[in-house]
């Protein structure tokens, strides 16, 4: 006989020597312990992982309703040419500005800075109502370059 038959038959023997009772015991004890594997192995990691989803999920829900809610928090100077506001600002930031070309749909501008100084000023140009249409870093040395493309109202 192979091994696996030999241990089939050697619990297929032993069962047969349990009375019906014990048998049926053995039974209703052997679907608890299953149960209880299940619920602890399947059940719980299951139901904690759509848990942690959902909260992450209303997080989310949350962050995009206070996105769209947020206004720009104060317009920049109406007398002040487009042009010199960017380029104050950029001063003001301790940012060096390399490069300033106006066209007619937008204002080019190529700034160099440390990184924190440089990405504060982008935030604080757009919550003063600028629209940026397009951006690019570079890193040279240890100076952020940034091409900003701003819209011109």
């Amino acid at each position: 006989m192979k091994p696996r038959s030999q241990w089939f038959a050697a619990f297929t023997g032993r069962w047969q020597q349990f009375g019906r009772r014990d048998q049926l015991m053995l039974i209703v004890l052997a679907m608890f312990l299953l149960s209880v594997g299940l619920i602890s192995g399947v059940w719980q990691p299951t139901k904690q992982r759509l848990e942690r989803a959902e909260r992450s999920y209303q997080q989310r829900l949350s962050l995009v309703s206070e996105m769209r809610r947020a206004k720009p928090t104060r317009r920049s100077s109406v007398g002040q040419p487009w042009a010199s506001r960017i380029s104050d600002s950029a001063t003001a930031a301790g940012l060096e500005l390399l490069e300033l070309n106006r066209d007619s749909a937008s204002l080019r501008v190529v700034v160099s800075g440390e990184a924190g100084a440089l990405l504060s000023w982008l935030i604080q140009g757009e919550r003063e109502g600028a629209h940026m249409q397009s951006l690019t870093l570079d890193r040279q040395e240890n100076q952020l370059h940034a091409r900003v493309a701003w819209g011109v109202n």
